[in-house]
């Protein structure tokens, strides 16, 4: 199924089920908690857009917590698009981002749906998010995250690329002192 087949409500609901419904849907101070996972942080699922001052009280409320917001359109349509990739991370480029998510300061994932042409579904972990829409960050797949939620099992980066990513590999040259 493509990823725009999803509506956003599809795409929300698919990320609910990870969990059991006793894990769905709990207040948290004066916001309700998409879900809790295994280890009880806070997941919070957002399809819009979001003003800074709706993310920190969320945050604020929440406290440990991590989101994942839906970039699918993004990236299906090129105006988020991948780099490079070298030692497990990996720079992108995103035209017209979203500059709210600067605002963020708890850990946020970008789901791209599958990457490439190599079908793995995966969600970028952004570390940096510059200004001009650069940034780096590492990819984790949809089943891993799904099993950290569930079960607690903790999440590991992506070390290599699946076949058919089209991401271009980079090796790091060893400064020279």
């Amino acid at each position: 199924m493509s990823s725009l087949s999803y509506s956003s409500v599809q795409w929300h609901d698919d990320w609910k089920t990870a969990v059991p419904a006793s894990r769905r849907e709990q207040r948290r101070g004066s916001h309700i908690a998409d879900i809790i996972a295994a280890d009880s942080c806070v997941v919070e699922i957002q399809h819009a857009g979001m003003s800074p001052t709706k993310i920190m009280g969320r945050e604020l409320d929440h406290g440990y917590m991590v989101w994942i917001w839906d970039a699918r359109s993004a990236y299906a349509s090129g105006a988020l698009s991948l780099t490079a990739f070298a030692d497990g991370v990996v720079g992108f480029r995103w035209k017209n981002h979203r500059r709210s998510l600067r605002t963020c300061r708890r850990p946020y994932f970008l789901d791209l749906w599958t990457l490439g042409g190599s079908g793995v579904r995966v969600l970028l972990k952004v570390n940096v998010l510059n200004e001009d829409g650069t940034g780096s960050g590492q990819l984790f797949t949809h089943h891993a995250m799904r099993l950290w939620m569930a079960c607690g099992v903790p999440l590991q980066p992506l070390a290599e690329l699946p076949e058919g990513s089209a991401i271009p590999l980079v090796t790091l040259a060893a400064a020279v002192a």
